[in-house]
């Protein structure tokens, strides 16, 4: 054989013992998450898209592939399968089972609850969850432990609860504190309502038990090492009691 052959050939062989050993078990999930304006937002920033990242870059041998949508479209293609799992979501504190998906049985951290109310008509914690049927609440209805109405929207709310429409609006505490920053409210008083279990949004059956698994074991691991806490603060934290 002419030697410049055994050099391209010794060159060819020292090339591929160099190269990186890729795995061949990889497996690409697609998570949509759906608008959060300031932890979600449609051009891909955000804490909670932060977090998403954080989480991709955990397992070696996986990718998520991350897509952001108007809330209600996210939800939507994780039950009808164009999505393996979603976000935002919150742990039902009821059974929820005519819901078309799921949610992971795995929770990554605690996210708190705000009352939002009128100065103007006071109303406590205490008595919201006393008679909770006196009142007219917007939320989101499918994980409250009573009924209300449904919010179309943190702004919308808002502004209904200013002009006195409404009794009381609960949503998450960072979604809401920054719409109401941004309004510029002042006649809106807040209160730690409750802490709710941040979960995931996944498919239904087979599909859904299989990513539950992979969620479960992703969520497991990082706790017990500890990291999780910490990242997840970046995105929600324990009641801040402050007024506007």
């Amino acid at each position: 054989m002419p030697r410049c052959y055994l050099s391209l050939l010794l060159f060819i062989t020292l090339l591929s013992l160099s190269a990186p050993t890729r795995a061949t078990n990889n497996q690409t999930y697609v998570a949509h998450l759906g608008e959060l304006p300031g932890l979600i937002n449609l051009d891909g920033s955000g804490a909670f898209v932060d977090f998403v990242r954080y989480l991709d870059e955990q397992d070696p041998h996986t990718h998520i592939t991350i897509e952001v949508f108007p809330i209600h479209r996210a939800i939507n293609s994780v039950a009808q399968g164009r999505a393996d799992f979603g976000l935002p979501a919150v742990r039902p504190t009821r059974e929820v089972s005519t819901l078309p998906f799921a949610f992971s049985e795995v929770s990554f951290g605690q996210v708190t609850h705000v009352l939002y109310t009128n100065k103007a008509a006071p109303l406590s914690v205490k008595e919201l969850w006393a008679t909770p049927s006196r009142y007219t609440i917007e939320a989101v209805p499918y994980y409250m432990p009573f009924k209300v109405q449904r919010s179309h929207g943190i702004k919308q709310s808002l502004l209904r609860l200013a002009a006195g429409r409404i009794d009381g609006f609960v949503w998450a505490q960072e979604e809401a504190d920054m719409a109401l920053k941004e309004l510029g409210l002042t006649m809106i008083k807040r209160a730690h309502f409750a802490d709710f279990d941040d979960v995931f949004i996944i498919p239904k059956g087979k599909a859904g038990q299989e990513i539950n698994a992979y969620l479960t074991r992703l969520i497991t691991r990082l706790r017990n090492q500890g990291d999780l806490v910490h990242e997840y603060r970046k995105v929600h934290r324990p009641y801040v009691d402050w007024q506007p």
